[in-house]
């Protein structure tokens, strides 16, 4: 009797519930800074500074590659246990994802400065192109992540290898900004309690998509 239920579909969808709870919390965890942060520059807006916000989202690459590590061993391996893994693949992966995560970061707000400046005259419509490069940036993060938790590659290499794969999979990454705005849609309305879940169902989503792109890699990494 006990053997059936360890082996039930029930028992398989309880412990995959169980290990997506832990991997959210696991996440706000790891982003705890940025979170209160932002919580009290809403509650009083003379304490937020540009400086101390890039300082507190640092960890946060980090984060997101440990997320889509797991992510990718759930789908390659259907490991129901996958949360135990998660400060595993966050220490491992913590310096190429770091050194990513902190170029992207300047870049954006270095662009963030630049829209501010070139907003106050709209009529140009300059701003637009950073907004555009933000845009940009943040698509070849949605490939640099699931690349860089798969394979070792350096900093140089994981961007033209992203923006490579951006460009060559177009339809694929359309599909990615459709699904972040349904997803965007769906809960900008919703508690932010449960928004907070939001990011490892999206990784989850994401992840499934690039899974073909992770083989190719693999197959001429092993040619080579």
């Amino acid at each position: 009797m006990k053997k059936d239920f360890y082996d039930s579909q029930a028992y398989s969808i309880t412990n995959y519930l169980i290990s997506y709870i832990q991997v959210s919390f696991y996440l706000i965890i790891c982003n705890i800074l940025p979170i209160i942060y932002l919580f009290l520059s809403i509650s009083n807006p003379d304490i937020f500074g540009i400086a101390i916000l890039f300082i507190t989202l640092i960890p946060t690459g980090a984060s997101i590659g440990a997320l889509y590590s797991i992510a990718g061993r759930c789908i390659r391996e259907k490991d129901m246990f996958f949360a135990s893994q998660y400060f595993k693949y966050y220490k491992a992966n913590f310096k190429s994802c770091t050194k990513f995560w902190v170029i992207i970061l300047a870049l954006l707000f270095l662009l963030l400065f630049d829209y501010e400046f070139f907003s106050i005259d709209t009529s140009s419509g300059m701003y637009m192109i950073f907004v555009l490069l933000a845009i940009v940036l943040g698509l070849i993060c949605l490939y640099a992540f699931p690349i860089n938790s798969r394979f070792e590659i350096s900093v140089k290499d994981l961007f033209l290898t992203s923006i490579y794969y951006m460009i060559k999979n177009m339809p694929y990454t359309f599909l990615k900004v459709v699904i972040l705005f349904l997803f965007y849609t769906m809960f900008k309305r919703v508690s932010i309690f449960l928004v907070l879940f939001v990011p490892t169902a999206l990784c989850f989503i994401l992840m499934f998509y690039d899974n073909n792109m992770l083989k190719e890699i693999e197959e001429k990494t092993i040619k080579e």
